[in-house]
């Protein structure tokens, strides 16, 4: 009797694991680690979700980089070209779309978008795939661009308004360069998701250009990320420095103290909205 106790909690044992294992592999699938477009800092004060002004109807859907006008431009990933255009003074202005499958996404497309460009490469065709690092052109304030710099946005699963990705979370891993990351999510009195809060307390790395604080905004509309159906959470904040940290929800609503550790995706407990 004992010995078959013991291999019925054995194998639930095992069970226990795989099931836990392949959570952790599928939230590890939006941690693609791309490298950046290109070589400038990153506008921390206009990250992906945040609104431009009070007036604003929707988040950014992207993130800009402050590049120069000038500055070269490398694909992050392998794909298919399927735009090249210009818009003139309205919108993305001159611009690029590659679409590509990403591991874990097996049957997932994803829109990769360079905009404001003031140059597009010659050498690069629709419909022509390049390999990662592909010279895409030059930045510039091309659009409807208050400076010049590089709007990157990611589209997942269509490409459409509303499929926005954040870029951080493909862009910055954390099981690398002894960054940490935190990913959790915070909730409304009633249980729903949150939406337009912000949470404050990590500190990035200088070489990521967001000095000495940063904060998360949790879009207003939109595509959240990650997406909450799949994972279950809201937020997701990427390369931050390590040891205790606390988090401060929707300025000063809630708390909560974590500690967040080098090359790891640290799981902070939910927390609800007064």
């Amino acid at each position: 009797m004992r010995k078959k106790i013991f291999k019925y909690s054995a194998l639930l044992l095992i069970c226990f694991v795989f099931v836990l294992s392949c959570a952790t592999f599928s939230f590890a699938g939006y941690d693609l680690g791309l490298p950046s477009p290109v070589s400038s800092p990153v506008n921390a004060g206009y990250l992906y979700g945040e609104k431009l002004n009070s007036s604003s109807t929707y988040g950014h859907m992207g993130m800009d980089f402050a590049a120069p006008i000038g500055t070269s431009i490398y694909s992050t990933y392998v794909g298919k070209v399927i735009t090249k255009g210009d818009l003139g003074g309205a919108s993305y202005g001159k611009y690029i779309v590659i679409e590509s499958t990403h591991p874990y996404y097996t049957n997932t497309k994803f829109y990769h978008y360079y905009c404001h460009m003031s140059e597009l490469s010659s050498s690069i065709q629709v419909n022509t795939t390049y390999p990662a690092g592909t010279y895409l052109g030059l930045s510039g304030q091309t659009g409807n661009a208050s400076g010049p710099h590089l709007h990157y946005e990611i589209r997942m699963g269509a490409n459409n308004w509303y499929a926005q990705r954040n870029p951080e979370g493909f862009l910055g891993r954390s099981s690398k360069d002894n960054y940490a990351a935190l990913r959790g999510k915070v909730l409304t009195s009633s249980g729903s998701y949150a939406r337009a809060i912000r949470i404050s307390g990590a500190t990035k790395g200088t070489d990521v250009n967001y000095g000495a604080s940063y904060s998360y905004y949790v879009m207003e509309n939109g595509s959240a990320f990650p997406d909450e159906s799949a994972y279950g959470l809201n937020y997701y904040i990427t390369r931050i420095n390590p040891g205790s940290i606390t988090l401060n929800y929707n300025n000063g609503a809630r708390t909560s103290t974590v500690s967040a550790s080098s090359n790891t995706d640290t799981l902070v407990p939910s927390v609800s909205l007064p």
